[in-house]
């Protein structure tokens, strides 16, 4: 019993500083340095996901920009993977949603637009662990 105690001890001191370590992160969460709201304009397909897995390429990918977004991007476990789409009206709000299905994701893009007749471009982007590289299936609504 007394062993058992050591261990439950032991636990309880190593589990806060284990959850709070920057070398863990959860995988995929959404990548919110991108977005229409940010004024990139990004060299890339529309309507595909796109799938950056270096350090390397992200800085490519933002070389001809003035500012590039901090990656903070775990490039060894995992990949970023971005969206670009251009709406034939003014954008109110881009709404995303990512969800693993078996072996794949389904993110789902919804964009809200309004009256007006400005063509305006989109991002959306994920990090996702590096073993669903090509399993994003991709659903973009338009919404008036």
């Amino acid at each position: 019993m007394k062993h058992f105690l050591y261990y439950l001890i032991a636990l309880a001191v190593c589990l806060p500083s284990a959850s709070c370590s920057d070398a863990f992160v959860e995988l995929p969460y959404a990548y919110d340095e991108i977005s229409y709201r940010r004024g990139y304009d990004l060299d890339i397909p529309l309507d595909t996901v796109v799938y950056i897995e270096s350090q390397t390429e992200f800085d490519l990918l933002f070389a001809e920009e003035d500012t590039k977004p901090e990656a903070n991007i775990p490039f060894s476990d995992g990949v970023l993977a971005i969206v670009k789409g251009i709406s034939g009206s003014g954008i109110t709000d881009v709404q995303k949603e990512l969800l693993q299905s078996g072996d794949r994701y389904r993110l789902s893009v919804r964009i809200y637009q309004n009256m007006t007749s400005v063509v305006e471009t989109w991002y959306v982007a994920y990090v996702i662990p590096k073993e669903y590289v090509g399993k994003i299936d991709l659903d973009i609504e338009y919404i008036e």
